[in-house]
């Protein structure tokens, strides 16, 4: 008997080693779904965002080649700019009021890009990669986290390849819109 004696503790002491082992899993199992629910957040928002303004170039099909301008000269502002005339956007009412195509075109892009950069994505529009000369069409780029301060005006490398194909870490999102 006194030969047995402290083999029922070394049994637990492996138990708890392998308990803890087990918990330590979970535990980084756990962290990993808080970051990839995020990360479906901000992918949601960012789609919201771009669908939202597609919508409003299909309103505006007069100012639609107003739309790439306009999103890449307030993809960098933080406050609203002097080149959103107060007869087309009252901000005190959030409501648009009579305006030109191009006026409008501004207004939404900003709304758009504005609400973006509030939720973390970073926004521009160019000609979309993988189509050729014969085929002019836009597409909107929304990037988040560590892609988004790569994103410039009319540069979406940070996203995907010249090809269309997205790259393998990059956290963005793209849509065509015509």
């Amino acid at each position: 008997m006194k030969n047995q004696w402290g083999v029922g503790l070394v049994e637990v002491l492996v138990a708890l080693v392998l308990l803890a082992i087990g918990v330590l899993g979970f535990t980084a199992l756990q962290l990993r779904a808080v970051d990839a629910t995020g990360e479906a957040l901000t992918r949601s928002q960012a789609m919201l965002i771009l669908r939202g303004l597609t919508e409003s170039m299909r309103v505006n099909p007069d100012g639609q080649s107003d739309y790439p301008a306009a999103v890449q000269k307030y993809m960098n502002l933080d406050s609203r700019p002097n080149g959103i005339k107060g007869e087309c956007f009252d901000f005190g009412n959030s409501s648009f009021l009579e305006c030109t195509s191009t006026e409008m075109a501004h207004a939404d892009a900003y709304v758009a890009v504005k609400e973006a950069a509030r939720n973390g994505i970073r926004m521009t529009m160019t000609d979309c990669p993988g189509i050729g000369a014969t085929i002019k069409r836009q597409c909107l780029f929304a990037a988040w986290g560590d892609t988004a301060s790569k994103l410039k005006a009319n540069d979406y490398s940070a996203c995907m390849g010249s090809d269309g194909i997205y790259k393998f870490t990059a956290q963005c999102l793209m849509m065509e819109a015509y």
